[in-house]
Parts: structure tokens; C-alpha cells; sequence
């Protein structure tokens, strides 16, 4: 007999742990609270327990609360269990109908993470289990919604690669702007609440309070955790290996005849003080450099949440200052490098919240592969109640705002 009941945050998470194909920071006790503290939402951590106590599904499900003592309940990323597996996925679903009941509740909404289409080389490939997951959906009474809460999409890079594969699925405009930075010393550090103001310095975000609420929660959480990166070109080691291209440089002048040059050599020569012009020039910016930052200057931060195998980029800014020197590629290729030695599997390049202009074809330069997810479902588990609330009271709403405006702008 399976039963649903109310589970402690440490047996959620615990669950999420040993389910990392379905797993999402979104389904995790910290995001639970974090929504607690800035969407004024209640959260609940629901289990499905078989007769051995043991947990076969789970869901974080977010109860919003509405007027007339009504509710509507949302399950970020959808559930945790395996949805190709009938039995559980309609007698879950059937149990949260009851507890929606009870807490009259007018739907449920969920967005899994469930891959409809990959698209590799611009080739379409849709992943045939997703048309059975959907369909069982559908029998169970969820239909799909056009407003949705979260992008149906993402960029993903599989970090199980080995990673020359990794780097050669970047772009060849990408590898070469990321060797153009080879005189450049370059630092991965990981900051602290304190460092936010140097995140927000470069780009303030609308949500600015947000992230720092995020982080201030996830920062203390066991399994689903948040790092804050700050990559960092150390100008003093910079400047030395610049010093010492010089020297190469001019060597390689000194050793050429100048009496007699054949047309080979002039070019050769000519080429030399070109990039003896370039060297010296770049010396002398970061000399200016070290007088006005020290040792280090920040060229781009990082938000990044981990969560058993897989990280997610959640924000990143940049520093326009030798903006021109592509140093920003490189750092973004540390990070990939960063969690691929840390083992992870999953490098998921997309903020599942908002769309960041530009950043899509950055995500495709390195090689990021298209995910389309199925989309948002909704589950009415009071029809009348529903369209009171989706159809009458906005309509009554939006009349009253329309007065409330004419009264205004008559005054």
C-alpha cells in the first residue's frame, strides 16, 4: 500500500541525492525555504511510501496562496520519480489530487526536466520515451500551458567527455579567442557574501536582493549549494610573462643579419617589431594597471548552484575593462575545465528564470547542445473555483485598476 505523507527537509533531501537523473536544485529544501522568504509562499515536502517506509517519490510543492481561502500548488521542475513508471507516477498524482482537496487547492503546475528534443549539428532528434511521458500526463488530466514560469529550454555541455572532445566542440572562433589570452595569467577564486559588490558593480540586476537571499540560504545547505566565482587576471604575473615575451622577441631580432635581408627575412624582421610595438604597449597599460588595482583585477563573476552531479549558471557579469582581450572566453572556459575535474557531469549553461540577451550564442560557441524540455502542465482540481479565479476576479481586478486609473489621472 502506498501512501503519501509529509516528509522532513533532511529525507527530502536525502531522496534527491540518490535520484541525480531527476534531480534539480529547484526540488530541494533550500529552494523550498528561499521561496518561503521572498514569494511568501508555503512549502511542502511530500514523499510516496511504500510498506518498507521507503521513499518511491517525492515533490517540493509550493502552496501559493489565493484568495477565499484558496490555493494553487506548483512543483518547480516537476516530480522526482521515474515517469516512465505508470504505477507510481497515477497513484502519486491521484494522492496529490486528495491533499489539493484538502487544501483546496484550484491546480497543480508542474515543468519537469524532461527532454523532448536535443538538437545536435542543427538536426532535430526527439527523444521517444517524452511522447509516452506526455501522454500519461494527459490521461492523468494535465494539459499544457502557454504561460509559463520557466524557460522550456536549456544549453547543456556533457562534462563525462573527455576533455579535448569537450574543447573541440567549441567554436574555431572560440578556441582561437581563448588562445589569444595565452600571455594572460589567469585565477579561479571563490568569493563570499562580500564579494557581491563586486558582482553587482559591473551589471546591477533588477534582482540584485534576490541573488543575495539565494545565497545567503543555498551557502548553508548540504546538497544543494551555491558558489560565487571570481575570475581574476593576476596583473604582476602578467606583466612578468610579457617582460619575458619581449625579451624572446627581441633575441629573435638581434640574431637576424641586417645587412643583405632577402625578401623572407625583411617580412620576418618587419613582423618581429610589429609584435615588439604590441608587447611593449601592453607592458606599459599594465604598469598603469598595477598602479590603479595591485595584483589582481576581476575581468568577470560567476553564480553558480550545484546539486549532485550537475551545476547551473544562474548569473554572470563582466568587467568592461580589457574588454578587447577576450579574456572573458577564457575564464568561461575555467569554469567548464573547474567542474570537470570536480567530476561533475552535467554543465547546464542556461538561467531556467530569465533570458540573457546575447548569451545564447555564447552558449552555442562552446559547444552547448539545445535542450527542449516538454513544457508546463496543469492539473484543475477545482474547475469552478479555477475560473472564478483565472477568469471572473482578474476581469473584476483589471475593471477596478481601470477606474482607480480615470480617477487618477481626472485628479
Amino acid at each position: 500500500m502506498l501512501k503519501l505523507r509529509s516528509i522532513s527537509k533532511i529525507d527530502f533531501d536525502n531522496y534527491i541525492k540518490h535520484h541525480k537523473e531527476t534531480s534539480h536544485f529547484m526540488q530541494s529544501s533550500a529552494w523550498g525555504e528561499f521561496e518561503k522568504v521572498t514569494n511568501h509562499v508555503t512549502p511542502h515536502y511530500l514523499g510516496l511510501i511504500n510498506n518498507e517506509k521507503k521513499i518511491v517519490a517525492a515533490t517540493l510543492l509550493l502552496e501559493e496562496h489565493l484568495p477565499m481561502n484558496n490555493c494553487s500548488l506548483y512543483a518547480p521542475r516537476g516530480f522526482i520519480l521515474d515517469y516512465k513508471n505508470k504505477k507510481i507516477l497515477y497513484t502519486f498524482v491521484n494522492k496529490l489530487k486528495d491533499f489539493a482537496k484538502i487544501k483546496k487547492a484550484i491546480s497543480i503546475k508542474i515543468n519537469p526536466t524532461i527532454i523532448y528534443k536535443i538538437y545536435k549539428q542543427n538536426k532535430e532528434i526527439l527523444i521517444s520515451d517524452s511522447e509516452e511521458i506526455i501522454s500519461n500526463l494527459k490521461k492523468l488530466g494535465f494539459k499544457r500551458k502557454e504561460q509559463i514560469k520557466l524557460l522550456e529550454y536549456t544549453y547543456t555541455i556533457d562534462l563525462t567527455k573527455d576533455l579535448i572532445d569537450i574543447e573541440n566542440n567549441y567554436s574555431k572562433k572560440i578556441r582561437e579567442k581563448i588562445l589569444s589570452t595565452a600571455e594572460y595569467d589567469i585565477e579561479l577564486t571563490i568569493g563570499t557574501h562580500k564579494d557581491f559588490e563586486e558582482l553587482f558593480s559591473f551589471e546591477n540586476p533588477k534582482k540584485n536582493n534576490y541573488y543575495e537571499t539565494l545565497y545567503d540560504i543555498l551557502s548553508n545547505n548540504e546538497h544543494t549549494k551555491i558558489k560565487l566565482f571570481l575570475g581574476k587576471l593576476h596583473i604582476t604575473k602578467t606583466q612578468k610573462k610579457l617582460e619575458k615575451e619581449l625579451k624572446r622577441i627581441n633575441n629573435q631580432i638581434s640574431i637576424i643579419p641586417i645587412d643583405n635581408l632577402d625578401k623572407s627575412s625583411k617580412e620576418r624582421l618587419a613582423n618581429l617589431k610589429e609584435q615588439k610595438v604590441k608587447i611593449t604597449n601592453e607592458i606599459n597599460k599594465f604598469k598603469n594597471y598595477k598602479l590603479e588595482y595591485g595584483n589582481y583585477l576581476t575581468i568577470s563573476t560567476n553564480l553558480m548552484i550545484e546539486q549532485n552531479n550537475k551545476v547551473w549558471i544562474l548569473f554572470e557579469t563582466n568587467n568592461h575593462i580589457l574588454e578587447e582581450t577576450n579574456l572573458k572566453y577564457t575564464i568561461y572556459n575555467e569554469y567548464i575545465k573547474y567542474y570537470k575535474d570536480k567530476n561533475f557531469h552535467l554543465f547546464i549553461q542556461q538561467n531556467p528564470f530569465e533570458q540573457i540577451s546575447g548569451f545564447n550564442e555564447l552558449k552555442k560557441e562552446f559547444g552547448g547542445e539545445f535542450t527542449e524540455y516538454i513544457g508546463e502542465y496543469e492539473l484543475i482540481t477545482n474547475k469552478f473555483m479555477y475560473l472564478i479565479h483565472t477568469k471572473i476576479l482578474s476581469i473584476f481586478n483589471k475593471s477596478r485598476k481601470d477606474n482607480d486609473n480615470e480617477i487618477s489621472n481626472s485628479n
